[in-house]
């Protein structure tokens, strides 16, 4: 009977030990999920700005030309209509 009983809890401490370590697995493998999306997130937001400031590159170097004409179609191109709108909010 003893031995039935020594048994019973070795056999139970192999279970929790089981259960431990796969809580652990599990764990580690939540850790590298948000990790990766988080890289990807900063990834893509990288990316973005890269293509907005190659953007701004583009029509900043169009803006160049000492010729009256490109300065004035340069001036008419832009989009005066909320200028002033963070002012209301100082």
């Amino acid at each position: 009977m003893i031995q039935f009983q020594q048994a019973q809890i070795i056999n139970k401490n192999m279970t929790d030990k089981k259960t431990e370590d796969l809580g652990a697995i599990i764990g580690i493998i939540l850790v590298v999920i948000v990790l990766l999306v988080g890289a990807f997130y900063f990834i893509n937001q990288r990316i973005e700005k890269s293509r907005e400031f190659k953007a701004a590159m583009e029509q900043s170097s169009s803006t160049l030309s000492d010729e009256i004409v490109d300065i004035e179609n340069t001036a008419t191109s832009m989009n005066f209509d909320n200028l002033g709108n963070g002012i209301d909010n100082l």
